[in-house]
């Protein structure tokens, strides 16, 4: 791999992070200002919303890039390809219903309605399914982890090495 993979590989989990927060964060913000009828804090709400709309926007730009790169193979290859199909395009998804929300958002005098608050609860748990999947692709698989990348190599490199020194045992007895 070279530096621009390697600045990917570490970027796409920062992003996330901020993704998660924000848009967690902004949810709290709305319903404690909803309730307590502050408009400070629904100010604050909208700030951090907005940001974590844009969050998640560079999350899902890095994470399509990462999987445009290269990447060797992996002994958990099989187990890891439905997992990672539905952890991108749901992540399309979610992405794609924040921005419809942040639109209506836009359009909207505040305080948010209900309405609003609850598809954005429901899009939050939607961020936060993305991110269970996505840990579970790290932690259990080991998706972009570089160290699990080079012990599959290895473990590649392990597997040919009987079937090439069977070959040239036999090229030896010729």
């Amino acid at each position: 791999m070279d530096l621009e993979s390697d600045i990917v590989l570490v970027f796409h989990p920062i992003a996330v992070h901020f993704a998660v927060a924000l848009s967690c964060f902004a949810l709290v913000l709305d319903w404690v200002a909803y309730w307590q009828h502050r408009a400070e804090w629904q100010f604050a709400g909208r700030l951090c919303f907005f940001a974590g709309v844009l969050a998640l926007g560079v999350t899902v730009g890095s994470g399509w890039v990462e999987q445009l790169l290269p990447r060797p193979a992996s002994v958990f290859d099989a187990q890891i390809e439905g997992l990672l199909f539905y952890h991108e395009y749901g992540g399309y998804g979610v992405l794609g219903f924040f921005v419809i929300l942040a639109v209506i958002r836009l359009r909207l005098a505040e305080p948010p309605p209900v309405s609003l608050l609850v598809c954005t609860t429901m899009g939050v748990l939607g961020v936060l399914v993305q991110g269970y999947i996505g840990g579970e692709l790290v932690y259990r698989y080991g998706a972009g982890v570089r160290a699990v990348q080079v012990l599959s190599e290895r473990h590649h490199e392990q597997k040919k090495a009987p079937a090439e020194q069977s070959a040239e045992a036999s090229m030896s007895d010729k």
